[in-house]
């Protein structure tokens, strides 16, 4: 996995014709303020998949590199998130409305899917099913490419604390997840959620920015 979300080559877009997928908002302002805001709209509003933020949910922003030397020092006050496009209206009516001082939505992209790497050790054989089941049981579209895992019993040791040196049983296991970008990070949730598995942060993949 690159350091930055890969972006696909897919031609700009006008986000109005958008139908079906997620896109990724970039939004300018407060981080909480954004997020309350954007939250309130979803409470208060009509039934769309809940945002997710970046921040929230492990993700990994893109480097704005080239666009931040066009908005120097906006780094630390811009917020990624993730919405079902049919929820763009929505977001973007509400955000341009002049009652609405301080927020400003710089970029509108397509996700086009969603990846992530990961390694663990178990040294407990119920925690070493659950790693397993984790990424061997994914949803379908989610795939797990180079999944490598080695088990090891070793009857010299058995019976060992769990806190030493050596231990009686120990799986180790790593590979990379990819699919679509709900699906994926699922799995990506539920890797998180088991502290011997090490996850990275999911990486999006982008598409060219929408006209908003």
């Amino acid at each position: 996995m690159t350091d930055e979300s890969t972006t696909d080559s897919a031609p700009t877009g006008d986000a109005s014709s958008t139908h079906g997928g997620d896109l990724e908002l970039v939004v300018e302002g407060n981080e909480f303020l954004v997020q309350g805001f954007v939250k309130g709209l979803f409470v208060s509003g009509p039934s769309y998949a809940w945002p997710v933020f970046n921040s929230e949910f492990g993700i990994k922003a893109e480097r704005f590199s080239s666009v931040l030397k066009e908005w120097v020092g906006l780094a630390e006050h811009l917020s990624h998130f993730v919405i079902a496009a049919e929820a763009l209206d929505l977001v973007r009516d509400a955000l341009r409305n002049p009652r609405c001082p301080g927020l400003e939505l710089r970029t509108i992209r397509p996700v086009l899917g969603a990846s992530f790497d990961f390694t663990f050790a178990m040294y407990n054989a119920e925690l070493a099913q659950q790693a397993r089941a984790i990424f061997e049981k994914v949803p379908d579209g989610v795939t797990v490419a180079d999944y490598e895992v080695t088990e090891l019993l070793s009857e010299a040791d058995k019976g060992v604390e769990l806190y030493t040196a050596a231990h009686d049983y120990e799986m180790k296991g790593s590979g990379s997840v990819s699919g679509p970008f709900r699906d994926t990070l699922y799995v990506h949730e539920q890797a998180r959620r088991v502290e011997q598995i090490a996850e990275e942060e999911l990486a999006l993949v982008l598409g060219d920015p929408l006209e908003g």
